[in-house]
């Protein structure tokens, strides 16, 4: 069983109580001396014999088996608990023979006689059991240390003892050499025990132990108190049986006692897991020593001091003066020499501080070396968090956090700022025809021209394959149009790295705060619809979100479906880029005209399903001219009469043409009819009126518009409002007045004239 356990805790417990009980009651009766001396001795030397022996059963169960103890001492401390209970038998048997004499023989016990013996052979009793109890390990300064101390208290005590016991006793006492000898030995093995109490402060540090060493101790100081003060007033005759030291005896043997049972069951429990302690180091040997020990002995120094002076001024006997001058020498000698071992100590303990601070500032600089460059790496990592690797711009969720932080900011100031969305034409064909390469090529090149057209603020990022968006704070609407047309003009101009130098060219979706979306996803959508517009018109070219034709388009989206929207677009661009191939000139006029019919279109009212296809007619409303010969077509100046015949026939080719594509056949009256005049003098089948279908009269308005506004190489473009002018006039008789009023009206709430898109 171990100290742990209930049943050890409830015996020691038992025990404790049963010694302080007994003990309180012999004090007690010592006071009272309810009787004649007689019986109060008798009783008196009948508890010291009995007191011992109460506990007795607990120290000699059985000699315990250290578990947890390894090295020489393992078999050793296990006869630590029996030797203890042997020193409590040996005092209990020497205070037996002592009541024998005085109870049963009634005479003075005589001295010396087998009850010294066996007193006497208490002391290495108990000295050996103490020497055998587990220890800590000390490093060899510790040990000096320690045994300076030692040497430090004896001499003090010694002191002491010769000049109030051993010296009277061996100076001026009339017994014989062996009462002497026997008289001297008491004292000299009370030094013994307290020797042994310094020891005991520098045992075990196994908490386990201190239960039982505080037992120990405190029987061991009662015991040496008790023999003190009998030794003094045997010396000057004072003592006799039933004086209050007669308590110190049984408390001291019978906490002696409950000791070993402690210690016993200390030794038999399973070992605890100790982390093992650094013995090398001074300061682990300045940590494993406690303050009190080692100040004790400087605390007596003036005790000494004192004696010293006592003796000096008092007459006495020389021998007993000489040996209290000795004992103060010598004291004074063990401190300065302890001074010097501290000083050698604290030197060595500085020199080891010095080399564990470098240690420890080298082992600094590397972590700290290493936590510079764990911050570097995570900044890296942070970096490629929120940075595209390709352009080094900010990636789709850098954007989407300033997008957040703007739209934040511009509604708390009731700020505007604007979205563009970018996104490159013909990026696929890029990639397919030239490579993943090229295509790489060509967005870190857009990444540097769009950076270069927009302000410093102005924050450009990639928002995922070809499609960039450029966040624009303080921007309204028309300086976001504006700063939109700078970027696709500037990407028109750049003659990209891919393909050899080729020119290539983006489509600008703009989308305003908050006329086009309070929130982020609402304005992204806004601004990304309006690019999709702008591709489905032609790309190369600017839409803003709140452009007519992006609704148009948008609303006939969402109904016929994006799959046949795509196809039908493809095939749209597939033939535009037929006629852009044989005439640099109509492929832009065609791109216009495209644009500004839709508006046109809505303007009248038609439906968004209607506006759509009239604005592909627009679109293709040239394509007959692949069949008209190059020098027709692409003539410098006026045609003549007999040129005229291969350029009347183009509406007839275009609108032949667009019949045999199904999804396009809707568009073919609209083509054939684009040049009939409202008067009937138009061509091929002289249509006049409303006979002529509504897209043909929008289309052949806006297109002699555009023609007449645009630069050709035999002359400049005329103005607007000459141009307008020239409509209104030809009103009623070559255009339909109504679509010529539309076109006004859309001229003059600034939606007229479309970006000049540049063929790349």
């Amino acid at each position: 069983m171990h100290l742990d356990s209930p049943t050890v805790r409830y015996r020691l417990y038992w025990g404790l109580g049963l010694t302080l009980l007994f003990n309180g009651m012999l004090l007690a009766w010592l006071l009272l001396k309810p009787g004649h001396h007689a019986l109060v001795a008798a009783v008196d030397n009948g508890a010291q014999c009995v007191g011992p022996l109460l506990v007795l059963p607990l120290c000699v169960r059985g000699a315990a088996r250290p578990r947890g103890l390894r090295g020489g001492g393992a078999g050793a401390a296990r006869w630590v608990p029996l030797l203890l209970g042997l020193g409590v038998l040996t005092d209990a048997i020497g205070q037996s023979i002592w009541t024998y004499y005085e109870q049963i023989l009634h005479h003075p016990t005589p001295f010396p006689s087998w009850d010294d013996v066996a007193f006497l052979s208490t002391y290495p009793l108990l000295l050996l059991g103490i020497l055998l109890l587990p220890t800590r390990p000390l490093s060899v300064a510790a040990r000096v240390r320690l045994a300076l101390d030692g040497l430090m208290l004896m001499t003090v005590v010694v002191t002491f003892s010769w000049y109030f016991i051993l010296g009277p006793i061996l100076l001026h006492g009339s017994e014989t050499a062996l009462a002497k000898s026997v008289g001297t030995a008491y004292p000299l093995c009370d030094l013994g025990l307290i020797f042994c109490l310094f020891l005991l402060a520098t045992r075990s540090t196994d908490a386990a132990l201190h239960l039982p060493l505080r037992l120990l101790a405190s029987g061991l100081l009662i015991i040496v108190a008790a023999d003190s003060i009998f030794d003094y007033q045997t010396l000057h005759g004072t003592y006799a049986t039933g004086e209050l030291i007669d308590v110190g005896w049984p408390l001291g043997d019978m906490l002696i006692g409950l000791a070993a049972y402690a210690v016993r069951c200390v030794l038999a429990r399973a070992p605890a897991q100790r982390r093992p302690e650094d013995i090398s180091s001074p300061v682990a040997s300045a940590r494993t020593s406690p303050l009190w020990p080692a100040m004790l002995p400087y605390a007596l120094v003036p005790a000494v001091g004192a004696l010293a002076l006592v003796t000096w001024h008092t007459r006495g006997d020389a021998a007993l003066k000489a040996g209290v001058y000795l004992g103060g020498a010598v004291l004074v000698a063990l401190v300065l020499l302890r001074q010097v071992l501290a000083l050698l100590e604290n030197r060595r303990l500085y020199r080891y501080l010095h080399a564990a601070y470098t240690q420890l500032d080298a082992a600094y600089r590397q972590v700290e070396s290493k936590n510079s460059a764990l911050a570097e790496a995570n900044t890296r990592l942070q970096a490629l968090a929120i940075t595209d690797p390709l352009t080094d711009l900010p990636n789709h969720r850098a954007m989407v956090a300033a997008l957040d932080q703007e739209l934040d900011r511009a509604h708390r100031y009731r700020r505007p700022c604007a979205l563009l969305f970018i996104d490159l034409d013909h990026f696929k064909a890029l990639n397919d025809g030239y490579g993943h390469a090229a295509g790489d090529a060509a967005l870190r090149d857009l990444a540097v021209v769009v950076c270069g057209a927009v302000r410093d603020g102005d924050i450009l990022g990639r928002w995922g394959g070809e499609e960039f968006i450029l966040l624009l704070p303080e921007t309204d609407p028309a300086m976001a149009l504006a700063a939109a047309e700078r970027v696709r003009a500037a990407v028109a101009a750049h003659r990209f790295r891919a393909g050899s130098g080729a020119h290539l060219t983006c489509s600008v979706g703009v989308a305003t705060y908050p006329h086009d979306g309070q929130t982020r996803d609402s304005l992204i959508d806004a601004a990304d619809h309006a690019m999709y517009a702008a591709k489905r018109l032609g790309r190369n070219q600017v839409r803003a979100a709140t452009d007519p034709a992006v609704a148009a388009l948008m609303a006939a989206t969402n109904r016929d479906g994006s799959r046949e929207e795509i196809a039908l677009a493809g095939t749209v661009e597939a033939l535009a880029a037929l006629v852009d191939a044989r005439d640099q000139y109509t492929g832009q006029h065609t791109q216009e005209v495209a644009t500004l019919t839709m508006r046109v279109a809505l303007a009248l009212g038609c439906d968004p399903a209607e506006v759509r296809m009239i604005g592909l007619a627009a679109r293709l409303h040239d394509v007959g001219k692949v069949a008209v010969p190059d020098a027709v077509l692409q003539k410098p100046g006026r045609l003549r009469v007999e040129e005229w015949g291969p350029m009347r026939m183009h509406p007839i080719v275009g609108a032949d043409v667009v019949s045999r594509v199904p999804a396009l056949r809707a568009l073919a009256p609209v083509i054939r009819a684009h040049h009939e005049r409202w008067d009937g003098g138009g061509y091929p089948d002289g249509l006049a009126g409303d006979a002529i279908p509504l897209g043909a009269r929008i289309v052949a308005v806006v297109d002699a518009y555009s023609a007449m506004t645009t630069d050709r190489p035999y002359r400049q473009g005329r103005d607007a409002a000459w141009a307008l002018g020239e409509l209104r006039r030809c009103a009623g008789t070559q255009f339909d007045a109504t679509v010529v009023e539309a076109l006004a009206r859309v001229l003059e709430v600034g939606l007229g004239q479309p970006r000049h898109a540049h063929a790349g």
